[in-house]
């Protein structure tokens, strides 16, 4: 039996964004860290990363971010990837990270884990 292909294309922007935030102010208190979700993270994350650091997310392992922006180049920032209480959540350099790119309280951002690069991407939606 033929399975039938569907080919149609359509006019909406690509949007890679695996996982979306919603900034709020426990996000933004200084020193601390943003958690992840969950179900997101396991599902289109955690699959991507090499297996020796997924093997070592309890003790926390550090990891590069890069901020895409358009018409303007990010450095990477190093911050520290950790599962906690089953959570997960970047600290260690988020708080930084996060002033001194602007992001406020019911700000959105997208999140990708690159694994040619090795490194988040991370994208200011709103």
């Amino acid at each position: 039996m033929a399975q039938e292909l569907d080919l149609e294309l359509g006019l909406a922007p690509h949007e890679p964004w695996i996982i979306k935030k919603n900034i709020t102010e426990t996000d933004l208190r200084y020193g601390g860290s943003v958690i992840l979700p969950k179900q997101e993270f396991e599902t289109f994350i955690i699959p991507q990363m090499e297996r020796g650091l997924v093997e070592n997310l309890g003790n926390g392992i550090e990891v590069k971010v890069h901020i895409v922006e358009e018409g303007r180049e990010s450095d990477d920032y190093t911050l520290t990837l950790v599962k906690c209480n089953g959570s997960y959540m970047l600290r260690g350099g988020w708080y930084n990270m996060a002033k001194a790119n602007g992001y406020k309280p019911n700000d959105e951002i997208g999140l990708m884990w690159d694994k040619w690069s090795g490194r988040f991407l991370v994208y200011h939606i709103n």
